[in-house]
Formats: C-alpha cells, sequence, structure tokens
C-alpha cells in the first residue's frame, strides 16, 4: 500500500467460492471462544477481521452477518474494554495502544468503505484513551511506563519509530479525532499518513498539556513538576479483570526524561516458571512484599486469585507539589491482616518522597524494594547514586527516626532472579535491585523513601520530617504512612 493512498488502495473484491473464504468463515466459527475466555484485545481484533473480510468479499451470502456481527462486537466491547477513566482491561499500556490501533483503523474504514462516521461508542473509547495515554507519557522520546504485560504486540507497524515510541499512534489518534498534531513534524508522523492520508499531516499543532491527573476508577495516579520530563506514576485501585501484574502500588520515576525507577516488564510467556513468576510478582516491582507472599495468588500463568482490592485516600496537586496517598488490602487474608499504605510527595522537580507503612498484628518479614534503570548504580553512606546521563541521582531509605538503613544490591541475579528489566518481549537486561529487608518485624512498620538530585538530610520529631536537599525542603507529618502537608519550600 502506498502512503499517499491510506486505504484508498484496497478494494473489494469479487470473491468466488468458499474455498477463498475460509477466513471469514472460520473467524465467525470460533469468535466466542474470544468472547468468553480472551475478552480484551484478542476480541476485539477478530471482530476487525470479520468486519474487514465482508468488506472485501461483499458477493459473499454471509458477508452482511460477518459485518453486522463485527461492528456489533467491536461497539459492545469499547465500553466493556475500555473504563470511564480510560485506562484499558489488560492494566498493560502496550495492549492499550494495540486496541487503539484496531479501533483507528476500523473507524478510518468505516468512514471509507461507508461514507460514514464511526459508532458514537468508538470514538467516545478512543478519546478516553487519547487523555489516559498522553497522560503517563515521557514527552522527550513517547515512552510510557512499562506497565502490566508486554508481548511485543504491535500487528501493523506503520512508522519506522522504536517499538517503545508510543507517539505514531497517539499522533495518528490526535488527528483523527482533533483535526490537530499532539507533536512537531517527524518520523512519528507516518503512521498518520498512511491512516489518514498524507494532507492530515497540515494541521495545525495542540501539544498535550502534561500535568498531574488521578484515573481514580480504575487506579492510575500521575505526579508532575513544571519539568515535563520529571513525574511519578502510581498504581492505586482495586483490580477489576483478571488480566495484568500483581503490582498494586507500585511507583514509576522518571527524572530529566529518564526512566530511573522501573517496572521489570514481561521477558517471555513461556519460559521456566520461576521467571514467570519473578517478572509478573509482586518482589520484582517497586512495592513492598510481606512474608514473602504475592499480593494475590499466581494460581497459573494467566490467572490471579483473590484480587486486590485497594483505596485511593488523598489526592493532591498545586504548584510545586504533588501527593498521593493509597493502601491495599492484598495481604490482608493472611495472618495479621496486614494492610500496605503507601504516599508519593513530589517536591519541585528533584525531590521525591515515598513513605510506607505496614498496618496488622503480629509480627512479619517485610522487604521493600526498587528496581533502577539502565544506568550505573553505586552504593554511598545514605543508600544509592543513579549516574543517568543527566546528573546523579540519589535514593535513601530512612528509618521511623530518619537514619538511613541498609541496602542490599543485586543486578542480573539467576537463581532467584532479581535485577532484570525487559523492556522487549523476550529480551532482558541487567539492572540494579535494591532492597531492604527486615525479618520478623513487629507492626506498625515504616520507611520513608527519599530520591533527590543530591544526598539529603532529614530531621524528625514526634512524627514531624523535615527532608533537606540544598534546594528545597519538605515539611510534612507521617502518621500510619499517611503524609499530611505542612509547609513544603
Amino acid at each position: 500500500m502506498r502512503p499517499d493512498l491510506p486505504l484508498h488502495g484496497l478494494r473489494p473484491r469479487q470473491c468466488r467460492g468458499r474455498r477463498r473464504l475460509g477466513r471469514g468463515h472460520h473467524l465467525r466459527h470460533e469468535i466466542g471462544y474470544a468472547q468468553h475466555a480472551v475478552y480484551n484485545n484478542h476480541l476485539l481484533s477478530e471482530a476487525l477481521g470479520l468486519c474487514i473480510t465482508a468488506w472485501l468479499c461483499p458477493d459473499d451470502p454471509d458477508a452482511a452477518s460477518w459485518h453486522a456481527l463485527g461492528v456489533e462486537i467491536l461497539t459492545a466491547q469499547c465500553d466493556a474494554q475500555v473504563f470511564e477513566d480510560g485506562a484499558y482491561i489488560n492494566q498493560a499500556h502496550n495492549f492499550h495502544r494495540t486496541i487503539v490501533q484496531e479501533l483507528l483503523f476500523a473507524s478510518r474504514w468505516h468512514r471509507r468503505a461507508l461514507g460514514t462516521e464511526e459508532p458514537a461508542a468508538w470514538r467516545s473509547a478512543l478519546a478516553r484513551s487519547l487523555t489516559f495515554l498522553v497522560a503517563h507519557q515521557n514527552p522527550g522520546d513517547g515512552r510510557l511506563p512499562n506497565f502490566g504485560a508486554n508481548d511485543g504486540s504491535m500487528p501493523r507497524p506503520l512508522s519506522c519509530c522504536d517499538f517503545s515510541d508510543f507517539r505514531p499512534t497517539l499522533q495518528a489518534l490526535s488527528l483523527h479525532l482533533r483535526g490537530a498534531r499532539l507533536y512537531p513534524p517527524g518520523p512519528w508522523d507516518e503512521e498518520a499518513a498512511w491512516l489518514l492520508g498524507p494532507e492530515a499531516l497540515d494541521a495545525p499543532l495542540r501539544p498535550p498539556l502534561h500535568r498531574s491527573a488521578s484515573f481514580a476508577a480504575t487506579g492510575y495516579h500521575v505526579l508532575r513538576g513544571e519539568d515535563r520530563g520529571s513525574f511519578a506514576c502510581f498504581r492505586c485501585g482495586s483490580v477489576r479483570e483478571r488480566f495484568g501484574q500483581i503490582d498494586m502500588l507500585h511507583v514509576d520515576l522518571w527524572w530529566r526524561g529518564h526512566n530511573v525507577l522501573v517496572d521489570g516488564g514481561t521477558w517471555q510467556y513461556s519460559g521456566p516458571p520461576a521467571w514467570h513468576a519473578h517478572f509478573f510478582g509482586t518482589a520484582s516491582h517497586n512495592a513492598v512484599t510481606v512474608d514473602g507472599r504475592d499480593q494475590m495468588l499466581h494460581f497459573r500463568r494467566f490467572k490471579f486469585l483473590y484480587w486486590t482490592e485497594a483505596t485511593l485516600r488523598a489526592f493532591l496537586d498545586r504548584p510545586g507539589l504533588s501527593l498521593v496517598v493509597g493502601e491495599h488490602r492484598g495481604y490482608a487474608r493472611h495472618p495479621g491482616g496486614v494492610v500496605h499504605r503507601r504516599s508519593v510527595l513530589r517536591v519541585g522537580n528533584d525531590l521525591w518522597i515515598v513513605a510506607d507503612c505496614l498496618l496488622g498484628v503480629g509480627r512479619h518479614d517485610a522487604r521493600l524494594h526498587w528496581l533502577c534503570g539502565e544506568f550505573d548504580v553505586t552504593a554511598t553512606a545514605q543508600g544509592a547514586a543513579l549516574h543517568t546521563p543527566a546528573g546523579a541521582l540519589f535514593l535513601t531509605v530512612l528509618d521511623p527516626q530518619g537514619a538511613p538503613v541498609t541496602l542490599d544490591h543485586a543486578r542480573g541475579q539467576e537463581d532467584p532472579p532479581r535485577g532484570w528489566l525487559s523492556r522487549y518481549y523476550s529480551d532482558k537486561t541487567p539492572v540494579t535491585s535494591l532492597a531492604h529487608t527486615t525479618p520478623a518485624s513487629p507492626l506498625p512498620w515504616t520507611r520513608v523513601t527519599v530520591v533527590s538530585n543530591a544526598p539529603v538530610r532529614a530531621d524528625v520529631n514526634a512524627g514531624r520530617w523535615a527532608v533537606h536537599t540544598p534546594t528545597a525542603t519538605a515539611r510534612f507529618t507521617l502518621r500510619d504512612g499517611v503524609i499530611t502537608l505542612e509547609d513544603p519550600t
């Protein structure tokens, strides 16, 4: 297909005989499995396949029924799979992009083949998706956090950009919905040229307003400073579907355009069970593990039991600072009834504070974990230094009295797996894993992680904290894992 003939180069064929139409009949016969077992991007792809097959072979006596069923499923699944706040049922940004591509292709096909605008449900789902995905995007390179399962799904690569760059799809989507660009001209324009035609690229530029956002219905929250490349993504919301990973209260941190604290990704679905459990489980995420357990029961490869319940307690954004507070009850079904509560505070662009508290009864093993990006990491007297292209970033974990605690380091450990990052399917890179572990600790258990562009000093008096760096001071009260702001400056 030529770029100057997006969707125009396809023409319905005069198909003769059912032998050439096996795909359409097979899709119609087998789509019930996707409707009941894999009702996510698989179902949308099959429904789109029915529509396209009916369009290309209009003389088949079953074409009308294929088309009607495909449109019916796509329309119903838009609201079922794209939640009211724009998050996707798979709880994975990569799969979200996949269904955006499917719906965008379906919409362009619908307009071209039938001469009418796509159903309102399709357009609404795409609009919600655009808002959600742009809110999580790093503006410098188009990437999003490595949240959820990532098997490299991209059935139609329509640009030469890297797989992790979401700009091609989001540019095309913005042009389709708003008639305006998100980004200035660049290689990410190619997907839009294929789907909308090169004339669409003459549209005006309306860049996104990257700012803090809370998608509370599904539990995705973004804290941003004035520097658009410095932001944190926080996962806190009850699990609503069985797809995803065991990652509640995970924090993904970007600093000056670099993903410094990361989600480990997927690596492989069919790899050894220990590796699959590692990448999907709580211990590889930036979270707290209690008694060596996952937050949910990893029953089999793609099934979790006892879906985690979580509550957002606070979300605040104002000039110079942002704050989000949440908790989950994934461990509460076990002896001790442990609840994990976490507060994330941003002060300016270079100071981040994460307070963790475990509430319950008895003594429990607690492990606080941070997975670093693809940088050299060295130990310091207070914790660790991440040596990024934008400069050094310091990570310190403090006890309730404000004293630094010991962190153990691992990188590319094989048995058991630890310290791995997979940004592309079936590819894994050794990175530094930092952990602080306390066996048989009485509850409540509290730790405070500080990430800053310079070493920190903390003063603590009866729950009142002052965390100092050379350029900023954060003052707050911390009780039971809840940060209450006083006078950050």
